[in-house]
């Protein structure tokens, strides 16, 4: 199965992602939208990991979890990757970055494919795939409000990942609760 490792959106953040996503989609002119239940901010993509090696990963991220404290975060700005990708942008902290270095290094041993450590960890929710727009990003984002509730970090899951008839189908295998 596919693993990876996520901040899930509670329904209230899911909501107002929901809100951006459907302000883009008059300016699409084509692209993958992700639904709603399938929106959240990936801290580390582990790959295709055998069963037998899942106790392991849950161990090593139950010792993550406990060196890290809740902190918050909120959505700040929209931006559409070079992948095609149009996402929301998440504030970044000093917590945010120890916690997915944290998570990165724990799970290296089990990723399918090594890290190369040359990009630059960019919080984010995707909200489209292969995004195709009808005039410029930057016009596009003057159209597209952000609604940027704060919210408290205050767990992240293990999700794996399977193809389905009518896309991904993401399954949470279990939460990991951050210290108090």
């Amino acid at each position: 199965m596919r693993r990876f490792v996520v901040l899930d959106c509670a329904d209230r953040q899911k909501n107002n992602l929901e809100k951006t996503r459907l302000a883009f989609i008059p300016h699409l002119a084509g692209g993958r939208i992700i639904p709603t239940e399938n929106m959240h901010c990936t801290l580390f993509f582990i790959g295709e990991t055998d069963a037998a090696r899942l106790e392991e990963i849950c161990r090593a991220l139950t010792d993550t979890a406990r060196r890290h404290k809740k902190f918050m975060t909120g959505v700040w700005d929209t931006a559409h990757f070079r992948n095609g990708c149009a996402v929301v942008k998440l504030k970044t902290s000093k917590a945010f970055e120890s916690l997915q270095k944290d998570v990165a290094a724990a799970m290296a041993p089990f990723a399918a494919k090594p890290d190369s450590g040359d990009k630059k960890y960019l919080p984010h929710v995707t909200l489209l795939r292969d995004a195709e727009f009808v005039m410029p990003f930057r016009e596009v984002k003057k159209h597209v409000p952000v609604f940027n509730f704060p919210f408290e970090v205050t767990d992240f899951t293990l999700f794996e990942s399977r193809r389905g008839e009518s896309g991904m189908i993401y399954t949470p295998i279990t939460f990991f609760n951050l210290a108090q």
